[in-house]
């Protein structure tokens, strides 16, 4: 037989008002918030995946039956520091990071859908690419210091113990390496006619959200300090910063900037 105790001191009925869950309650919250936040973001980033530039739509690439268009698209219009042997090996790896342009209609003679009955004009259509963009994800090591902000540190103990430690002195005991995912873009080309019409900024993005979702914290890319239109593009349009300025990076000798794209 199992007896139980009942000590007469202890209240006898059980009251919620002895518990203290504010703070689990407030916990939850946040989590819950977050992940609404998190799934109202998923959900306008389909949506701009979905939107269309008239007369374009934007498809994933295949396989090696797309090879041959985006080596014409790169070997055309870019200075690229690799061979075909690295593009092939990015697109086997990243396929699901490699995003073409691809026209629904005839630039010059409008839509297939408006022009059913001209059969002439719908074999002209082409359906190959007129742009695309090259991505890749790599491990990054990175410094950072554990317990410059855990909150015992004042800023001036912060900015001290940045100050007077790194990573390649032997007497750092703060500075540590963590391993980050980080994104690259190695390509982006545009066919020259088809320029000027929001398709490379849409490659863009469609590619940076595709490695931010694959949980990269940041993005890099390099591009020729002579071309104006493309810093526009990734400094004052998509929130690139200068990292590093590289000499005679091209294989047609000319300079580059190292640019790169923080998350939050």
């Amino acid at each position: 037989m199992t007896s139980t105790v009942v000590n007469d001191n202890e209240p006898s009925t059980f009251s919620l008002a002895n518990l203290s869950i504010d703070k689990p309650i407030q916990g939850c919250k946040n989590k819950i918030d977050n992940n609404e936040k998190e799934k109202e973001e998923d959900e306008e980033e389909d949506e701009e995946d979905n939107e269309e530039i008239d007369g374009i739509k934007f498809v994933n690439y295949r396989d090696e039956s797309d090879l041959a268009s985006v080596m014409a698209l790169v070997g055309r219009d870019l200075s690229e520091p690799y061979s075909s042997l690295h593009t092939v090996i990015f697109l086997n790896q990243f396929p699901d990071l490699c995003i073409l342009a691809v026209p629904t209609r005839n630039k010059q003679q409008g839509s297939v859908s408006d022009d059913n009955n001209d059969e002439n004009k719908h074999e002209e259509i082409s359906t190959e690419p007129i742009g695309c963009v090259v991505c890749k994800v790599d491990e990054e090591e990175s410094p950072y210091y554990p317990n410059v902000y855990d909150g015992n540190n004042s800023i001036g103990d912060t900015d001290k113990m940045m100050t007077n430690n790194s990573c390649g002195s032997q007497q750092s005991t703060t500075c540590k390496s963590k391993t980050t995912l980080s994104g690259y873009m190695a390509m982006l080309a545009v066919d020259t006619s088809y320029r000027k019409s929001g398709i490379g900024t849409a490659l863009v993005k469609r590619a940076v959200r595709r490695m931010r979702k694959r949980g990269c914290s940041s993005v890099t890319l390099e591009t020729e300090v002579s071309n104006k239109a493309a810093i526009r593009l990734y400094e004052d349009r998509l929130g690139f910063v200068r990292e590093e300025l590289l000499v005679r990076y091209y294989l047609n000798w000319g300079d580059a900037y190292r640019l790169r794209l923080w998350f939050d």
